[in-house]
């Protein structure tokens, strides 16, 4: 399904055939993100592996759970990637079946590949028991930033949200980022720490009608 908002921007649910794309566009706006720079510090490396670890966790979390993208002209620029309500696994038991994959993504080397474990369990752990939407990542494309892409496809999926009287959780790891979503009714939960000395924010936002 395409909608057509303003100024050419389309939003449409993704599929698994534009995996190769989002992993691409992910790789590009997680760059510079404090989880991922911690989890990946060479930075002549990082977009590489960020590529093989976001087509990884597309391929076998993410899709086809309501992932939505924000295309101009009809080019892909910004994605939101959410879990369904109910679809999250056991937190070991989905990384110990991802531990092959994982492990060919940072070259077999154990300690990066066990900080990362460790990171999206932490995450995994945190999430609410109550039934919500997760909005697991969110990025646009550098050169498509300020054109309000990332607010579109936040709006979209927390009036979905709130149309099946459910409310939403992300995780944040930047004051900035803390404050961009509280204007958008979310608050902080709860925080806790992950590799690399950082704080992640865990953020709820209740149904709005």
């Amino acid at each position: 399904m395409r909608t057509t908002t303003r100024d050419g921007l389309a939003l449409r649910a993704a599929s698994s055939a534009d995996t190769p794309a989002l992993a691409e566009l992910l790789s590009a706006s997680y760059r510079d993100e404090p989880r991922m720079a911690a989890l990946l510090p060479l930075e002549a490396q990082r977009e590489t592996k960020l590529r093989a670890l976001f087509s990884l966790l597309l391929n076998q979390d993410h899709l086809d759970h309501g992932t939505e993208i924000a295309e101009l002209d009809g080019h892909s620029h910004a994605v939101a990637v959410w879990d369904r309500p109910g679809s999250q696994a056991a937190p070991l038991g989905r990384r110990l079946i991802h531990l092959p994959a994982l492990l060919s993504v940072f070259r077999w080397r154990l300690p990066e590949t066990a900080r990362a474990i460790q990171t999206f369990n932490a995450t995994d752990s945190h999430r609410p028991d109550e039934p919500h939407w997760h909005l697991a990542a969110i990025g646009t494309t550098p050169d498509a930033r300020g054109r309000g892409l990332g607010s579109a496809l936040l709006k979209s999926g927390l009036a979905r949200a709130d149309a099946h009287d459910t409310p939403v959780y992300l995780e944040a790891t930047a004051h900035a980022a803390v404050d961009r979503f509280e204007r958008f009714g979310f608050r902080v939960i709860h925080e806790y720490p992950v590799a690399g000395g950082l704080t992640v924010y865990g953020m709820w936002r209740p149904v709005t009608r």
